[in-house]
C-alpha cells in the first residue's frame, strides 16, 4: 500500500474548477475521450492547460490494447504539433521502482528508447530519459534533479510519466490522463515544487494512470494492479516510441538488431 499521496486526476477535481472553458466528450467503441481546456490568463492569446482523459474498458484492456496506442498517439501528435519542439527531449519517470503501485514511471521509461546519446542519425529527435527516484532515497528532491538536467540539456519538452490517484473506484485503473499543465514531483513533499511551462519556461507534458484509490482513510491499489501494470508501461511507452520515431524507420531497425 502506497502511504503518501499522489497527484489527483483531473477528472475527480474538474467540477472544482470555475475556468473550465470548454470540455468535449466523445465516445469510441469501448473507450470515452474527454478534453477539457482551461485558461489560465484572461488575454485573448493566453496559454491553456489542457486534459485529455482515455477511459477504458478491461476488455478493452486486454484484448484492444493496440486501439489504445492508437488513441495515445493521437492525443500526444496533437499537444506536440501545438509544442514545435526546439531542443532535446526529456522524458521524467517518477515514482519509486521498488514499490510497485509507485513504479509507473521506471516501467515506462525502461521500454522507451533514447537517443541523445547518438550523432550519426540527424533525423531523429534528441531525446534523454531520468528516473529521479524519491527524496528519501537519494536526498535530493526530484525538482531539483530535474532543474540540473534542463540546466545542462537545455531541452525543449519535458514528458512526466507518473501514478495518480482517484476518488472513483470505476476510474482506478481505467483512465489515461494526458496534459500539458504539469506536475508535482514527490507531490506529498512539501518541499517540491510544481513544475510547469512557467517554472523553466519549456512546454510540458504529463502522462498518468490513477493506480491508488483515495478512500476517506486509506490508499488502496487494484487486486489486478500487477497484472495490469506491465500492459500500461507497454502502451504508453509504445505510444511514446511510435510517435517520436515514426519516420525514422531506419533508426527503429538499428535499435532493436543492436540490444
Amino acid at each position: 500500500m502506497l502511504k503518501k499521496m499522489k497527484q489527483m486526476l483531473f477528472l475527480d477535481v474538474a467540477n472544482s474548477k470555475n475556468d473550465l472553458s470548454f470540455v468535449t466528450q466523445t465516445q469510441r467503441k469501448e473507450r470515452r475521450i474527454s478534453h477539457a481546456k482551461i485558461k489560465t490568463d484572461a488575454k485573448e492569446n493566453a496559454y491553456q492547460e489542457e486534459y485529455i482523459s482515455i477511459e477504458f474498458s478491461d476488455q478493452s484492456l486486454q484484448k484492444k490494447g493496440r486501439n489504445i496506442i492508437k488513441e495515445v498517439k493521437r492525443i500526444l501528435h496533437y499537444f506536440l504539433k501545438q509544442t514545435k519542439v526546439k531542443g532535446p527531449i526529456v522524458i521524467i519517470g517518477l515514482g519509486r521502482s521498488d514499490v510497485p503501485v509507485d513504479s509507473f514511471g521506471a516501467l515506462v521509461t525502461k521500454k522507451i528508447i533514447a537517443t541523445n546519446q547518438y550523432n550519426d542519425f540527424l533525423t531523429i529527435p534528441k531525446v534523454a530519459i531520468i528516473n529521479p527516484d524519491v527524496m528519501a532515497r537519494t536526498g535530493i528532491s526530484s525538482y531539483r534533479f530535474i532543474s540540473y538536467v534542463v540546466n545542462d540539456l537545455k531541452p525543449g519538452l519535458l514528458i512526466f510519466i507518473d501514478a495518480l490517484a482517484t476518488q472513483q473506484e470505476s476510474l482506478l485503473n481505467r483512465v489515461i490522463e494526458i496534459n500539458n499543465a504539469g506536475v508535482i514531483p514527490g507531490s506529498a513533499i512539501r518541499s517540491n515544487k510544481e513544475i510547469n511551462f512557467q517554472t523553466f519556461q519549456i512546454p510540458i507534458l504529463s502522462i498518468g494512470i490513477p493506480l491508488v484509490l483515495k478512500t476517506e482513510k486509506n490508499l488502496l491499489e487494484s487486486i489486478y494492479l500487477k497484472r495490469e501494470l506491465p500492459l500500461f508501461a507497454t502502451i504508453i511507452a509504445s505510444a511514446i516510441n511510435e510517435t517520436l520515431y515514426h519516420k525514422s524507420t531506419n533508426f527503429m531497425h538499428f535499435f532493436f538488431y543492436n540490444q
